[in-house]
């Protein structure tokens, strides 16, 4: 396996597990502000999940059966990362601390190893 398919293929696996975490317990993903959040922003959580289930078992699969197909999956995962990114930065004052850093660890990873990844990936086609 290529590192690039190692790469994509670990942000698949963690998006996955990161959404079903959202869908199952939204209010435990929202961090400390989550245990006074509403049904709406619950609802909103989940929401997120699935956004990153599909995404996540969507690239999964095309990296694992069809390498055309995986370089739009890897690239558009990376693209949706790197504006969860500009969301983050754009409004940091409505986000917790948790959530500052949530964007930070995880989205800007991901938008960079994503975006990685699909060069890559596009470059070896």
């Amino acid at each position: 396996m290529t590192s690039e398919a190692f790469i994509a293929k670990g942000i698949a696996i963690g998006r996955v597990a990161y959404g079903v975490a959202c869908i199952a317990a939204p209010r435990q993903m929202l961090g400390p502000s989550g245990r006074e959040a509403d049904g709406s922003s619950a609802m909103m959580a989940r929401f997120f999940g699935v956004r990153d289930v599909v995404l996540g078992g969507g690239t999964f699969r095309a990296l694992q059966t069809d390498p055309a197909a995986a370089v739009s999956w890897v690239g558009w995962s990376a693209a949706a990362d790197a504006l969860d990114v500009a969301a983050g930065a754009a409004f940091r004052s409505d986000l917790d601390q948790a959530g500052r850093l949530g964007v930070v660890g995880i989205a800007l990873p991901a938008a960079l190893g994503g975006a990685w990844a699909a060069r890559r990936l596009r470059a070896a086609r």
